[in-house]
């Protein structure tokens, strides 16, 4: 009886570590793969700044890891028509595309040969699916044709004005072909300028500024600060355009 004890204790010691491990496993896994508390999704626009490639496509063959994709069109970069790209279902925290036929905005880099790789926003995935609120994103940023019905270029007036800027430097940033904003010196502003005249639309621009920053609503994602733009002066790099003796910004109105 004690024999037969010992062996049946001897097989719970060895079961139970294992058991647990196989448990706690998927659990660990599942986690790794959550996004932090508090975290969120980047924009479509700060996804533009940040990919290589982006590009609309629909699958049409799904092998592992791997997509083959059709695509329809490219908003950043150029490529093929049919794209073999990798990192998907096995191989991914998230987009499990395990069918053919899905529209996606798909994000990716080109490391010479295909498959190209697909590039993540973290554990909020590599892909965004084609739908409206994907494509109200791309027409504020005029990547498709078309704005809503609803915006105007200066629907943001009336939004509530949370803090005004004065006497700030800072230089014009190009994200895409439509979309500029202007970061300080600092580093610590981001603002998207509304009403930004086209002939301040040149990347590297440097520009004495001033400005009211523009309320952001609960359920937006923004790539930069809403702002209005209302004086505004073109300064050279070395700074000497600035007048020690101006006790203002200068600056032309808008």
């Amino acid at each position: 009886m004690k024999l037969l004890s010992r062996y049946l204790l001897g097989i719970i010691g060895f079961c139970l570590p294992i058991s647990i491990a196989v448990i706690l496993t998927p659990m660990q896994s599942a986690y790794g793969c959550s996004p932090r508390p508090g975290s969120k999704p980047l924009t479509i626009a700060q996804r533009v700044d940040k990919t290589p490639i982006v590009f609309q496509g629909i699958v049409r063959k799904v092998e592992g890891d791997t997509l083959t994709i059709y695509v329809k069109r490219y908003f950043k970069g150029t490529g093929p028509k049919v794209v073999n790209l990798k990192g998907f279902n096995l191989t991914s925290c998230d987009n499990f595309i395990q069918k053919p036929g899905g529209n996606f905005i798909l994000f990716a880099e080109n490391k010479g040969t295909q498959p190209w790789n697909a590039v993540y926003d973290g554990a909020f995935g590599s892909v965004r699916v084609w739908d409206e609120e994907t494509r109200n994103e791309l027409r504020e940023l005029g990547l498709i044709g078309g704005k809503p019905t609803n915006v105007s270029q200066y629907s943001f007036d009336s939004r509530k004005t949370v803090e005004t800027v004065e006497n700030r430097i800072g230089t014009v940033k190009r994200i895409h072909d439509k979309l500029y904003i202007i970061v300080t010196e600092d580093n610590n502003g981001r603002f998207a300028p509304y009403n930004l005249p086209d002939q301040l639309k040149k990347d590297g621009l440097m520009l004495l500024f001033n400005g009211e920053v523009k309320e952001i609503y609960k359920n937006e994602r923004w790539a930069a600060t809403p702002f209005k733009l209302n004086d505004y002066k073109v300064v050279n790099r070395d700074k000497k355009s600035i007048k020690s003796n101006q006790t203002g910004c200068g600056c032309r109105k808008q």
